[in-house]
């Protein structure tokens, strides 16, 4: 609890689902800068571990940060949202991750096509996000076995490493 009056929270932020959505729209900016800096790798594939690494340790250093990110779906906060400011911040929140990740996918395999792009979202976010998602809903710590395991997954998902 943040201690400050309800009156206030609700001055600040009109309702509940607005605050909820800035919430969510902070973690979703916090996760992203993360993933985006960790794509900076000379190397596409190092890059593309690190970017999904990273999920891991966001998740690990905000955890209550990913457990929002995990209990609400944008479309959702979308539908639910008042402010058009903030349907409209909540509407272009993934430009940012979707170009980085258009980039890396050109990186990795001198051309984006869907498959090829869908390929890299599934090694560097759903496989991450999907590792990590049962244990934040649950309140459970993280296995440290993820940082081994992730890697391999991540790896079979774009294929043998180039000799």
């Amino acid at each position: 609890m943040s201690g400050a009056p309800t009156g206030s929270i609700y001055y600040h932020f009109g309702s509940r689902d607005q605050l909820i959505a800035k919430l969510w729209m902070r973690a979703v900016y916090r996760s992203q800068a993360s993933a985006i800096a960790a794509l900076e790798h000379e190397d596409a594939r190092t890059a593309a571990l690190n970017a999904a690494m990273s999920v891991i340790t966001f998740c690990e250093r905000y955890p209550e940060d990913a457990q929002l990110l995990v209990s609400f779906r944008r479309e959702d906060l979308i539908r639910t949202a008042t402010d058009s400011a903030i349907v409209d911040e909540l509407n272009g929140l993934n430009k940012p991750i979707e170009r980085a990740l258009r980039d890396l996918t050109e990186r990795l395999y001198g051309t984006v096509t869907r498959s090829k792009l869908a390929r890299t979202t599934l090694a560097v976010l759903d496989i991450p996000y999907g590792a990590v998602r049962r244990h934040l809903i649950a309140g459970t710590p993280l296995p440290p076995e993820l940082h081994t395991e992730v890697p391999k997954a991540i790896n079979a998902i774009l294929g043998a490493a180039p000799s």
